[in-house]
């Protein structure tokens, strides 16, 4: 029962491209082994009465060794990840997310966001996060350079996002690296803003420099 969540959680909730979604991906596997290794074994001992053979009790350990694997990469996940986590109970308020069909689409109202609030937004497979900080609304990749982690879910603190995962530290206004373990700049987008609506340009139609919208 608890695969149903896993397969729901791996599919529509980690990040794509992201050591997460890496390690979901094995520790579904193991898990499914797993299950498939210990219906051979409880078929082949036959009766809950009957003696193991050496071979049985091999395949048993190795299931348990690969156990351990699986539960240690399903802990990762919800705690260095956050991945499953109930937003409310972890003192945060719920994420912000819209989902537009093309970038002429508006993606929300400049008055929606606060400053240090930020808004994801998904253009096909494009996920671009609109933030606001004290020098305006700002538009950048989701994906956080180091190792593929939400950065919609994590902090916006003048002008500067924090990767959840590892702490990696960006400029929202040029991409530039604040902040290690990432070595690799953001991907910045351009802004405007028509009649309070904010619309994010798509990556092949950017300035140079991106523009600030107050």
């Amino acid at each position: 029962m608890a695969a149903i969540p896993g397969v729901l959680d791996l599919l529509y909730t980690v990040p794509p491209d992201s050591s997460a979604k890496r390690r979901g991906v094995i520790h579904g596997a193991l898990n499914t082994l797993n299950l498939l290794l210990f219906m051979y074994v409880a078929y082949r001992i036959g009766s809950p009465v009957a003696p193991a053979d050496g071979v049985t009790i091999a395949l048993m350990l190795i299931g348990l060794m690969s156990l351990t694997i699986a539960g240690w990469m399903g802990a990762t996940l919800v705690y260095r990840n956050q991945i499953g986590l109930e937003r409310r109970y972890a003192g945060a308020g719920e994420l912000k997310t819209r989902s537009i069909s093309d970038w002429n689409k508006p993606v929300g109202n400049q008055s929606e966001l606060g400053d240090g609030q930020m808004l994801l937004v998904i253009v096909g497979s494009e996920r671009v996060v609109v933030g606001r900080c004290t020098d305006g609304l700002f538009a950048f990749s989701d994906h956080c350079t180091h190792r593929g982690g939400p950065l919609s879910d994590g902090a916006l603190i003048a002008c500067t996002v924090q990767c959840p995962w590892h702490g990696s530290q960006f400029d929202i206004q040029t991409g530039r690296v604040v902040a290690g373990p990432a070595q690799e700049k953001i991907k910045i987008y351009s802004i405007k803003i028509s009649d309070g609506e904010i619309y994010v340009r798509p990556p092949d139609s950017r300035q140079a420099e991106p523009r600030k919208a107050a």
